[in-house]
């Protein structure tokens, strides 16, 4: 009876992931060959001797015929078939290969590798390369492996999250949506915009201005995107422009009043420059408003400064040659007068 020498690398390779595993406090469990299809294995993570019910499938590939020619890296092929499963399936999987000749092991997270490739439009994906430094080892397993779990974990949580963003208590909301607007899992789905649209005229302003900082991060997503033509983000853009498409009065006037009295205007947190993005998606509709708080001496003159300015599309440009006209206006003079006012003393200060 023959035993075929691949079957003695593969095992080979199991072993040298199980001596990791067991090394690290973990615990590996081998999946039984006749019910294998793509899945190795799992491993339940142990931390300080406490079982954190959390796994990890585990596909091996052994043998120096996966290492990658000329380069520091393994190289598998793969199909669709089993790309897909590894990506839908229940728990995290990770693909490990290992070589005999140098004793060495590293490892990739296979969903990590899909969307990334799928970010950078690289699609179909024919073979996955697996660089020696990812190097599967004890500390590997518990940092960067074990926060695979924790990501599929915080997907029950954002789950709930949402649920909260409908909550009729106010401090409930804002600690829902603040999750969901941050955790890089949800802060690009179309949810995350419609819950957004729903809370601008939230009670607790500060739920309110995360909801307006929400709304004009996806309407220009590509302004912060490393691959503005990716399809998934045009989408974005797509829905939450026309999400923002038909604001009415009520919703223009509290996204100016949203970001008086703020520092930052411009730049990746200024809301300033959020609210000019949003109001670009609907600016017929809100050039009425805008005008009508410019021009509203009840109210601050930052407020009124802040609408003017929006009102010329954040352009001084635009006021600088719109200046005389202005300044024949009665409601509108005082507003231009104020802001050359502030710009001279900031200058002042600069200098």
């Amino acid at each position: 009876m023959q035993y075929k020498k691949s079957k003695t690398t593969a095992k080979a390779g199991v072993i040298h992931v199980e001596g990791i595993v067991n090394s690290q406090g973990s615990v590996f469990r081998p999946v039984h060959q006749e019910d294998d299809f793509g899945i190795d294995g799992f491993i339940e993570l142990v931390n300080s001797e406490t079982v954190l019910g959390r796994l990890i499938g585990v596909q091996i590939k052994a043998g120096d015929s996966y290492l990658s020619k000329g380069k520091d890296q393994f190289e598998v092929q793969v199909d669709d078939r089993h790309l897909d499963y590894w990506y839908n399936f229940m728990v995290p999987v990770i693909l490990i290969c290992y070589s005999p000749s140098k004793n060495l092991a590293a490892w990739v997270s296979v969903r990590d590798y899909i969307e990334y490739e799928k970010y950078f439009d690289r699609p179909p994906i024919s073979k996955i390369f697996i660089p020696f430094r990812n190097l599967f080892n004890e500390e590997a397993l518990a940092k960067n492996i074990a926060g695979l779990a924790q990501v599929r974990l915080d997907e029950r949580t954002l789950l709930k999250c949402a649920d909260m963003c409908l909550s009729l208590n106010p401090a409930v909301r804002q600690q829902g949506f603040q999750i969901l607007s941050q955790h890089p899992d949800s802060r690009d789905l179309k949810v995350t915009c419609l819950f957004a649209r729903k809370l601008l005229l939230d009670e607790n302003i500060e739920t309110a201005k995360d909801a307006l900082f929400m709304l004009g991060y996806g309407v220009r997503r590509d302004r912060w995107s490393w691959n503005p033509n990716n399809e998934d983000e045009k989408e974005i853009i797509s829905y939450t422009s026309k999400l923002c498409s038909d604001l009415n009065e009520r919703e223009i006037y509290r996204i100016v009043e949203l970001i008086e009295g703020e520092e930052e205007f411009y730049g990746p947190q200024g809301l300033g420059e959020k609210c000019f993005d949003v109001l670009s998606c609907c600016f017929a509709k809100a050039q009425e408003v805008l005008d009508s708080i410019a021009s509203d001496k009840s109210l601050t003159m930052q407020r009124r400064a802040d609408a003017l300015f929006l009102l010329y599309k954040c352009d001084d440009s635009l006021i600088d040659k719109a200046e005389e006209e202005l300044l024949e206006n009665p409601k509108l003079r005082e507003v231009l007068l104020w802001m050359n006012k502030r710009l001279r003393l900031m200058n002042k200060k600069n200098t």
